[in-house]
């Protein structure tokens, strides 16, 4: 399966910079050809102008207009290339994925939280953790989509729904990456600026432009200013006089209204590419005929009952701030306001768009970063066919066949058999250190995050029924909160106990509890949690080296299994196999592991 995949994403690779070497050829060619239009141009001027100025005027035209066409020619094969490398630069990373290195996407560092029930047990975000394996997210928003379907468990329907999306979304490959590129080639806050900026921002400083004075100057000042230059034309004399003043006051009105103009202008400056690739992104999806319900509900609050797509009016929009950049250049700003009012003329335009359209953007953009996340996990299952997709049962049930841990190296990894019984039970894991109990724990937990994520699970058959998770497995104290180790041991025994009173679907997976104190105390207090956890009918997977845990077997022989990871130990060898078995752990090497290091 690896093989196949690098073999992919390989051919891929190679077609892809094909690409770019022929583009950077074309690209290369028509700089020589500007060049060389410039050389013909100056000596074409030098033989025409001895001959007429008309000539001349007319050959600078003709060669600035191809001038014009190879730089329009120029920048958009630029942005092929610029675009051709972005892919290139994905199927690379998903290459350099397969093995083992690092994702060049975000690992979702932030989303860290010591308190949460159970991801930073389950390693969900940070370095090398479920969330810096699968998310190919650059937006905020689509990050933080991600990270909340791992945070919490869907609904039954929404996980079905959401693992048909995903199957969908795995035929349109192509389609994928050059989304992904796309959105590779915006910055991770670009998005989240433009949304903010036209949701909040972009009405109040438009504002002005309702006013009716605005409209009449808009209407008045270049009628009256073309009137009169026509007069002058015709009539001459002192009408070129009152021509000037008329500009005069043009200018006057202009700078009286430049300041807000500025502002607006600040505010959608440099936003022009970054529309163009909204609406081409949102075009794509607008005009695919999507099957699935939950696609379809996602991309519905994009339809218009006026008709106008929402691409449509993210392409306006892009005209509408074209058109107020022209005065970043200096010459035709002042002739298109002098005469034309122009700045005005398109913030009026701008204030219309706004007050009309910019929901479309805003639904446009939550939409971009809901595409990016289940692509995200559409990529995940594309790239491990060999997974399976999670059953999900109404009734209370747990099995798995061949379960493995999706972050563990293919060549590492070992798969196992386990199920619940028909009823919650607390399920003891003894075993030997190094044995594989912990791994096993976390397996299950990450496995079951990755299901009710509507995601595809590592194993060959896994059925579960929803829980809310709840792991104890790395404590630590706290110098900053004064926390000790026992004590905060105590205060994710209470988390836990709140949140099984509160979720009577809890799943609890603990690996070794109260490790803070004195062996007493801990079999004392461990034996009184799993009763708590009978009594609560908790279904709960418990590790521990406390051989006398597994005695409450005897005592609860329905609500208490036992299970157990060994060791094989030949001389001052020890061979692990990392499978589950059936009853209590017989054999330990804490004693050769002292030997290994000259004590005992």
């Amino acid at each position: 399966m690896k093989n196949s995949l690098q073999s992919y994403y390989q051919g891929l690779l190679t077609e892809t910079n094909n690409g770019i070497t022929a583009l950077k050829s074309k690209i290369n060619i028509y700089s020589i050809l500007r060049l060389m239009l410039f050389i013909i141009s100056i000596a074409g001027l030098f033989f025409t102008i001895n001959y007429s100025t008309g000539l001349s005027v007319g050959f600078v035209m003709v060669m600035l207009f191809l001038f014009l066409c190879l730089v329009r020619k120029h920048s958009l094969l630029q942005q092929k290339l610029t675009h051709k490398q972005h892919c290139a630069t994905l199927l690379q990373n998903e290459i350099n994925l397969t093995y083992g290195q690092q994702n060049i996407y975000s690992n979702g560092a932030d989303f860290m939280d010591g308190t949460h029930p159970y991801t930073s047990d389950l390693d969900i975000f940070g370095e090398n953790s479920l969330f810096a394996y699968l998310n190919r997210a650059i937006t905020h928003d689509g990050k933080k989509i991600i990270a909340q379907w791992l945070q919490q468990p869907e609904t039954e329907i929404t996980i079905a729904e959401r693992g048909n999306a995903l199957l969908e979304l795995n035929t349109y490959q192509a389609e994928n990456l050059t989304f992904r590129a796309y959105m590779f080639s915006l910055k991770a806050d670009d998005l989240n600026t433009l949304k903010t900026n036209i949701e909040t921002h972009l009405s109040a400083l438009t504002a002005f432009a309702k006013a009716k004075k605005i409209k009449y100057i808009v209407i008045g000042l270049p009628l009256l200013t073309f009137a009169l230059l026509g007069a002058a034309i015709v009539l001459d004399g002192v009408l070129w006089s009152v021509f000037t003043l008329q500009l005069l006051v043009n200018f006057t009105a202009y700078n009286f209204l430049v300041k807000p103009i500025n502002s607006v202008h600040h505010l959608v400056s440099k936003t022009n590419a970054t529309l163009k690739t909204v609406a081409h992104l949102i075009k794509n999806i607008e005009t695919t005929q999507w099957q699935t319900p939950y696609i379809q509900q996602i991309v519905s609050p994009l339809i218009n009952p006026s008709g106008q797509k929402a691409y449509q009016q993210i392409f306006t929009l892009a005209k509408i701030v074209t058109q107020l950049d022209y005065r970043n250049n200096l010459l035709v700003g002042i002739v298109l306001n002098l005469f034309f009012c122009w700045d005005l003329r398109v913030i009026i335009r701008l204030q219309q768009w706004q007050q009309t359209c910019s929901p479309s953007l805003i639904k446009s953009l939550n939409l971009l970063s809901h595409f990016e996340s289940l692509i995200s996990l559409a990529t995940l299952n594309y790239n491990h066919p060999d997974w399976t997709r999670p059953v999900i049962a109404s009734d209370f049930c747990f099995e798995a066949s061949e379960m493995a841990h999706p972050l563990i190296a293919d060549d590492k990894k070992v798969g196992n058999n386990f199920r619940f019984a028909t009823a919650p039970s607390v399920d003891i894991i003894t075993g030997s250190n190094m044995a594989g109990k912990s791994t096993f724990l976390r397996t299950l937990g990450i496995n079951l995050v990755l299901a009710y994520a509507g995601a595809n699970v590592c194993a060959k058959h896994f059925k579960t029924s929803v829980f809310t998770l709840a792991s104890y497995m790395r404590i630590i104290d706290s110098l900053d909160a004064e926390t000790s180790t026992f004590k905060a041991e105590i205060n994710r025994l209470k988390m836990i106990l709140q949140l099984t009173q509160s979720h009577p679907n809890t799943l609890v997976l603990i690996d070794e509890m109260l490790r803070g104190t004195n062996s007493k105390d801990k079999y004392e207090g461990s034996k009184a949690l799993v009763l708590k956890l009978i009594a609560q009918h908790t279904p709960t997977l418990f590790a521990t080296h406390d051989l006398h845990i597994a005695e409450l077997q005897k005592q609860h022989p329905i609500q208490v299994r036992n299970f157990n990871f060994d060791v094989k130990i030949e001389g001052d060898k020890m061979f692990f196999d990392y499978k589950i078995k059936t009853g209590e752990c017989k054999t330990f090497n804490a004693a050769v592991l002292l030997r290994a290091i000259g004590l005992g």
